[in-house]
C-alpha cells in the first residue's frame, strides 16, 4: 500500500483512539494508537497521547517507555526528554528522571526543565 494512504489510515485510527480515549476506554485506545503507529512510526503525537494514556492509568513505566520510542525518532524534541523524566520521577526512579531533565535543559534551558531539575535533584538527596 502506498505510504500516502499508510498515513491516512494512520491519522484514521488515531482519531478513532481519541474518541475511545474521550469515554475513558483507554486499552481500546492504546490498541489503536498501536495500531496508528505501526503504519507511521514517526506519528510523534500519538507517541505522547498514548504515554498520556498509560499515565491516566499510572503506569508511568510503559509511558517513559514509550517515549523512549518517539526521542529516538526526534532526538531534538526537548519536550519528549522532560516529559521522560516526569514520568521516572513519577515512578520513582530519580536517577534517571535527573538525566532525562538534563538533556531537556541542554536542547533548550526552559524554566520548567530548570526547576523540575531542582525538585528531582532535591528528592535525590533526601534519599
Amino acid at each position: 500500500m502506498p505510504k500516502h494512504y499508510n498515513d491516512i489510515e494512520s491519522e484514521d485510527l488515531y482519531d478513532m483512539a481519541m474518541q475511545w480515549a474521550s469515554q475513558g476506554f483507554f486499552e481500546k485506545a492504546i490498541e489503536l494508537i498501536k495500531r496508528s503507529i505501526e503504519l507511521n512510526p514517526n506519528f510523534i503525537a500519538a507517541y505522547i497521547d498514548m504515554a498520556n494514556l498509560y499515565v491516566k492509568k499510572h503506569q508511568y513505566h510503559d509511558a517513559f517507555h514509550i517515549l523512549k520510542k518517539a526521542s529516538k525518532i526526534d532526538t531534538k524534541f526537548h519536550r519528549l526528554n522532560y516529559l521522560m523524566a516526569k514520568y521516572a520521577y513519577k515512578s520513582g526512579d530519580y536517577i534517571t528522571a535527573l538525566k532525562y531533565v538534563d538533556k531537556a535543559i541542554a536542547i533548550s534551558p526552559e524554566a520548567l526543565y530548570v526547576k523540575a531539575k531542582h525538585i528531582i535533584a532535591h528528592k535525590l538527596n533526601k534519599e
